[in-house]
């Protein structure tokens, strides 16, 4: 994205309150509103529960002179509409220039199935008094799919009934109108994209030959819409591409959410960051270290001693050459030392041998934060001019992933139900039947960096036996209950 698409865009503007890496590569930042400060009437909701959040306006001052998310937008439509002389652009914003914006927001709650019947402004008010509110769920907690379950009520598809089979023309192409499982298209040590099972007279997928493609072309774009079908007896001898052409490659590489926390919020905040992980250090004894908490893998200890890495030592990380960290990387290159991926190792008897991962919540290296850790006196990997504060001295998780498209959730045939009503319509609709979600996962090999200790050695609290594959005596009495009597 750095490197090969963002100097092909005239200008990226971001709304912020929190200078985040967007904020770096971009041409204007906008200065909004916090949550505290939100001047605009706002709700929210999660698929998994029944609670509905409403976000009454805040009766604080602003701290800066910033402006609502909607407000912004508004603005910059108004002045395009100025320039243009086109009223439209004032018009679709019209109830935000007259500080109404409640409107849109009733809008959403009306043609909502499980907000519909509220006023929001009643909410706002009962939010302000600490009286909370429910989604109009028919069961607490909540059960998808209750009424269909439980009354015959009709599924939203073309017989209202459940559908295990598809019929429709990508599905029938892709191999995947039955239930099937497909091997991940490159976090797998096996051949990737495999559709899994013996042959069947239902399941038969176009193959690579059919779209121009050779038999073994496992090449990285290729492998995404390979229709190939094996038996697990014949695809456990086969191997990763990566690994056949270098064994170095042999991790399977994972990126998940930080159970506490929502997105980067853990590394806002210097505490937070600090309690991310076992490298936390208010005082950074190790001038190396990005910030007073820093980005790690973990690793099942095996791992990390077959490769001569230790408990907290620095590691480099690699994907797939072909693309990552980007495509057209060279060693020298200024974006490459930005973004080729550096972590310290978290050695944890929990992972699985031959898988890794890290936490994708934390702050990314950028140009600027490489910069100030070559320059500040205090050695933080910190952008001079902006104050944005990674938590990576080099790269980030997405130094190892990179986005796949899925056929089957990118048709035009699909029946679904809408965003909103009770009805039903076909194709694309967004956050219900596209290509959604995050880069989670890959195939990397690692090798070390630099000793875990600033002074070189075993980092300290590996030294005192108090870590996963170095536990002393005494770690090993406490780990027992030796500590306990009744």
């Amino acid at each position: 994205m750095v490197h090969n698409t963002l100097p092909g865009i005239e200008a990226i503007f971001v709304n912020e309150w929190w200078w985040t890496a967007s904020c770096e590569y971009a041409d204007i930042v906008f200065g909004v509103d916090s949550w505290g400060e939100r001047k605009n009437l706002d709700a929210t909701g999660s698929c998994t529960n029944s609670f509905l959040h409403m976000a009454p306006r805040s009766p604080l001052n602003r701290i800066y002179d910033t402006r609502g998310d909607a407000e912004v937008m508004a603005g910059i439509s108004a002045k395009l509409g100025e320039l243009t002389g086109d009223p439209r652009f004032v018009d679709f914003w019209k109830f935000v220039h007259e500080g109404r914006d409640e409107v849109y927001l009733q809008r959403v709650f009306t043609a909502s199935g499980a907000t519909r019947g509220y006023d929001v402004l009643a909410l706002e008010e009962r939010a302000q008094q600490g009286i909370p509110a429910l989604m109009n769920f028919r069961t607490y907690p909540r059960h998808g799919g209750w009424e269909q379950r439980q009354e015959n009520k009709p599924w939203y598809n073309r017989s209202g009934r459940l559908e295990f089979y598809r019929d429709e023309p990508e599905f029938l192409e892709y191999g995947e109108n039955l239930p099937v499982y497909r091997e991940p298209v490159d976090s797998t040590f096996y051949e990737p994209n495999v559709i899994h099972g013996k042959p069947h007279p239902l399941i038969v997928p176009r193959g690579p030959a059919e779209y121009g493609l050779a038999l073994d072309d496992l090449s990285t774009e290729t492998r995404q819409v390979r229709n190939v079908v094996k038996a697990w007896a014949d695809l456990k001898g086969t191997t990763h591409p990566l690994t056949a052409a270098d064994d170095r490659f042999r991790f399977m590489f994972m990126t998940p959410k930080y159970r506490h926390g929502a997105h980067s919020t853990p590394v806002d905040l210097d505490w937070m960051s600090m309690l991310f992980g076992p490298f936390g250090d208010a005082y950074r004894h190790d001038k190396r270290s990005p910030w007073v908490g820093e980005a790690y893998l973990e690793m099942h200890p095996d791992d990390g001693k077959s490769l001569g890495i230790s408990d907290g030592d620095y590691v480099w990380f690699d994907a797939d050459p072909a693309d990552r960290p980007y495509r057209g990387w060279k060693e020298g290159d200024e974006d490459y030392e930005v973004s080729r991926g550096m972590a310290r190792a978290r050695f944890q008897n929990a992972m699985q041998p031959g898988v890794i991962r890290m936490y994708y919540n934390m702050y990314v290296a950028t140009r600027g934060s490489v910069r100030g850790a070559k320059e500040r006196a205090d050695g933080l990997a910190k952008t001079p001019e902006t104050g944005y504060q990674a938590m990576f001295r080099h790269g980030s998780h997405q130094s190892g992933v990179r986005a796949w498209l899925r056929p089957t959730l990118l048709t035009d045939t699909v029946v679904r139900k809408p965003f909103f009503g009770q009805e039903l319509g076909v194709g694309f609709e967004s956050d219900v039947h596209c290509a959604n979600g995050a880069p989670k996962e890959s195939f990397i090999k690692m090798e070390k960096a630099e000793d875990g200790a600033p002074e070189g050695g075993l980092w300290k609290p590996a030294r005192n036996g108090v870590r996963a594959g170095y536990e002393s005596d005494l770690m090993k009495q406490y780990l027992s209950g030796g500590f306990y009597q009744a």
